[in-house]
């Protein structure tokens, strides 16, 4: 049967003992998210989360890891949010037929997420030391001076300084910068003060066909940078905030039997999944038994807290 081979193969094997073969499963009922738009996708899994199933609860812990960094966890303050992702699978089986929901969970080691937003508002845009793009430096000189070896190019005739060729005489001499210099034995001259000059990139005259004129070159060139997910994260549930009278069907909860009327709730000690023995933070009661869409057993649950 389909249930063994799941029991049998599954690497990974569900967290809640209602479940008879697969992964947790949700399917919606009434969910209030699904109108007023609470769901959030923004945050990743703590980096020691290594599966989360659909049914499972989580906090929405933006405080974690400072400064907005935030973090799906189970100790975070706030109210449990319902995770609930999108079911992706693509193999057929054997037989022709689709994979089941209750192959879904979302596990770690399938994803690969880096960025956490496309802008690091921990680390703006920083002003190059020594490029200057109006040809001119903070103190007015158009130019850098770095002290550099000169060697001579091929045929020991010339050297070339700053991307220009000045003339070696006979003797081993040149002249640069109203200096003269001579080569050693090796062909060189140690500490020769060079001078590299600001390119003028940008107008100080106003545009007046743009708008949003501006000679600021990081408004033009668009510099900056991404800010990374914290060190071993790298996936991002979506999670439904619930109202109380919300309904839903289930069968991810760590109980052996269930009956109509038992009261749930998640917990920290649980990994989120409901129990009789939550938190009581927020209540769900059984108000049907019968079973999910693949015929294992399940519960429809009510919010009434």
């Amino acid at each position: 049967m389909f249930k063994d081979f799941l029991n049998k193969n599954l690497p990974i094997k569900s967290q809640a003992k209602y479940v008879e073969f697969g992964y947790g499963q949700v399917e919606p009922n009434h969910l209030s998210a699904q109108r007023n738009a609470q769901i959030y996708a923004q945050l990743p899994a703590n980096k020691d989360i290594e599966i989360l199933e659909n049914g499972q609860f989580v906090k929405y812990d933006y405080a974690a890891n400072g400064n907005g960094i935030g973090e799906v966890n189970f100790t975070g303050e706030g109210e449990w949010m319902l995770v609930y992702n999108e079911i992706k699978l693509y193999r057929d089986h054997s037989d022709g037929s689709k994979q089941w929901d209750c192959e879904f969970a979302m596990i770690k080691d399938d994803y690969q997420a880096r960025v956490y937003s496309p802008y690091d508002w921990e680390h703006t845009e920083v002003e190059y030391g020594g490029r200057f793009w109006n040809g001119v430096d903070d103190k007015g000189k158009t130019y850098k001076l770095i002290n550099q070896t000169v060697s001579a190019d091929q045929g020991l005739k010339t050297v070339t300084i700053a991307g220009r060729v000045y003339d070696v005489d006979e003797t081993g001499k040149f002249t640069y910068d109203g200096n003269e210099y001579t080569l050693d034995s090796n062909h060189q001259v140690a500490n020769v003060p060079v001078k590299y000059y600001y390119d003028k990139l940008l107008t100080d005259v106003p545009d007046i066909y743009e708008a949003n004129w501006t000679n600021d070159p990081y408004h033009k060139l668009g510099i900056y940078h991404e800010k990374f997910m914290e060190s071993g994260t790298s996936m991002v549930p979506r999670v439904l905030k619930t109202m109380i009278g919300d309904l839903y069907t289930t069968n991810m909860i760590n109980e052996e039997t269930l009956a109509v009327g038992d009261k749930l709730s998640p917990s920290a000690a649980t990994k989120g999944i409901l129990s009789k023995t939550g938190d009581d933070s927020m209540i769900w009661q059984v108000v049907k038994v019968y079973t999910m869409p693949d015929g294992q057993k399940g519960v429809k649950v009510m919010r009434i807290k």
